[in-house]
């Protein structure tokens, strides 16, 4: 029924259970497993103020990218001996379209994500990475707690 699932990481123990969850899941069905992880792109004036933050700004964005790396590599090296094809990516930008970009664009038949990892009255302001994906994802979207 799934043959590839989309499992975006972002760090949060909630994602870190749907990771566990979307593994048990791949290998009863033999399936791809990719983990994603977007980074949310950094406001774009930082960058014109060169000769002040420029410097800092590249700091930033070099350390949030190894951040990244360092948590895919931590997944796929935990879940190396489980015989499944695991694959990780890296992104920029606005996390839940690039999420609902991946699964489209990857042709993926499941997206499993944790849920809301924000505090409940900052996340009922600004809405849900998760929220967001489940109303436009493409595929179905399979929310772990």
């Amino acid at each position: 029924m799934y043959n590839k699932i989309l499992v975006p990481l972002d760090g949060s123990a909630r994602a870190k259970v749907a990771a566990e969850h979307a593994l048990e899941l791949a290998e009863s069905m033999n399936a791809e497993v990719m983990f994603l992880h977007v980074i949310p792109a950094l406001p774009p004036y930082v960058n014109k103020y060169s000769d002040r933050l420029g410097g800092t700004y590249q700091q930033i964005r070099d350390e949030l990218q190894l951040s990244g790396e360092s948590l895919l590599n931590k997944v796929r090296e935990d879940h190396s001996n489980s015989g499944l094809t695991i694959d990780t990516k890296i992104i920029w930008g606005n996390p839940s379209m690039e999420i609902c970009r991946e699964a489209k664009e990857g042709r993926f038949d499941l997206v499993i994500m944790g849920s809301r990892g924000l505090g409940e009255i900052k996340g009922y302001l600004m809405g849900s990475v998760s929220n967001r994906v489940v109303r436009h994802a493409s595929c179905p979207v399979l929310i772990v707690r």
